[in-house]
């Protein structure tokens, strides 16, 4: 796999426009306050205000459906208000939702508002801030500058994560004081350093139920059963590794997985821009599959070689989908990018769902590490059918494409 020199990565960057090095700015910066408060979420919801576990579970698990699935809606309302006003009332929701849960830090009702305002927030600015960035650049320079978006996110979740830890047990207040003010602050710059941008085609102009053709596309589908497999790692390697070995295992399996995808995807990212959508395909599903059947032999060095297989995986098919996803509804991006987050939503709870039942009936047969032999048997099957789809896809038309410039020193010339 040929990736690309960092300084050429680096000097692409730099070339950027501003409005767009501000936006890969704050996709650093927003996650880092966002997970300073939602990994702790239960731990509030239940030991401070009483909600029973359930209940917790259902809102979590309610919203999080909310803030992917609701991406689709978000897209459409993007495209009628405008990507800079549609990211900066997203922004405006989400700060709420964050200042109020001050409030109801003494009163479950506020605290379940908070939890949906939030999510609603993030459902309407994350398919207008993608489709800005994808929108001002050339399609070549695409894959670089989403896998710098991606690794932005993460580090600003993993980092955000670690920073409060201790605090938001002891301080809850505090935390979500200054996490609202870093929220208002994000607002402010997005309402007054952001060109306004259209997002391409109106939905009018489009036809009614071109919402319904974006999710019935390829690349939806994929982004649907890659989200389905790979959530068995997020929601139950946890659980699966501490049972029999020190959270220090779990805790490096997680940090070899963020450093492999902050690190490697945008380094491989021309790769994955540039191989073809099948091939893509049956390196990135294949690897999350094996990397799922290496964690059922239970041992330290095959939980970390399941981790790095799952890493490439993850790093591979999801950045390719998203370009591939572009390209199914050409020049609605908002269109796009919401319909593989409204799939991603529903991967990721029926993974959840049907993981849950699984790991149930593994862990009382006396053997959890058969609970991911049937989920590698899924990723298996998956895989295959996806082979199948992608490949049967038809490719874009030439004219669906720009006329694109060689060097990373032009993109400022977008």
């Amino acid at each position: 796999m040929s990736g690309i020199r960092r300084s050429e990565l680096w000097a692409g960057l730099a070339a950027l426009p501003a409005n767009l090095r501000f936006l890969l700015a704050t996709s650093f910066f927003m996650p880092l306050a966002s997970f300073m408060v939602l990994p702790y979420l239960a731990i509030l919801l239940h030991d401070r205000l009483g909600m029973a576990m359930g209940t917790v579970g259902l809102l979590l698990g309610a919203t999080s459906f909310l803030s992917f699935s609701g991406c689709l809606a978000g897209g459409l309302i993007a495209e009628r208000i405008g990507l800079k006003t549609a990211m900066v009332v997203g922004l405006g929701i989400r700060t709420c939702g964050f200042g109020l849960f001050m409030a109801g830090l003494s009163t479950a009702r506020l605290a379940v508002v908070a939890v949906i305002l939030a999510a609603c927030g993030d459902a309407l600015y994350s398919p207008a801030n993608k489709a800005y960035l994808v929108g001002e650049v050339y399609d070549e320079h695409r894959p670089v500058l989403l896998s710098v978006n991606n690794s932005a996110l993460n580090t600003g979740m993993a980092l955000g994560t670690m920073i409060a830890g201790v605090l938001v047990v002891r301080l809850p207040f505090l935390v979500f004081a200054v996490v609202t003010v870093l929220f208002a602050i994000m607002t402010v710059l997005h309402a007054t350093l952001l060109p306004g941008l259209t997002a391409g085609s109106r939905a009018g102009d489009g036809g009614r139920g071109e919402w319904a053709k974006a999710f019935l596309t390829p690349p939806a589908l994929v982004a649907l059963v890659s989200a389905y497999v790979y959530w068995y790692f997020q929601n139950y390697l946890g659980v699966f590794i501490t049972a029999g070995h020190s959270a220090i295992v779990y805790s490096l399996a997680l940090v070899i997985n963020s450093v492999l995808v902050i690190v490697g995807q945008p380094l491989a990212a021309r790769w994955i821009g540039r191989v073809s959508y099948q091939r893509a395909v049956v390196v990135g599903l294949p690897a999350l599959t094996v990397g799922l059947l290496a964690f059922s032999q239970n041992g330290l060095v095959a939980i970390l070689v399941g981790t790095v297989l799952v890493s490439v995986g993850e790093a591979v098919i999801f950045l390719k989908n998203d370009l591939e996803a572009l390209k199914a509804v050409p020049g609605r991006p908002t269109l796009a990018v919401g319909s593989q987050r409204m799939a991603v939503g529903f991967g990721s709870f029926a993974s959840g769902i049907a993981g849950g039942q699984l790991f149930a009936h593994a862990q009382s047969d006396g053997a959890a590490g058969n609970f991911w032999l049937y989920a590698a048997l899924q990723g298996l099957i998956a895989t295959a059918v996806v082979a199948l789809v992608t490949r049967a896809r038809t490719a874009p038309r030439p004219g669906d494409l720009k006329t694109l410039p060689a060097s990373p020193s032009e993109w400022s010339g977008s």
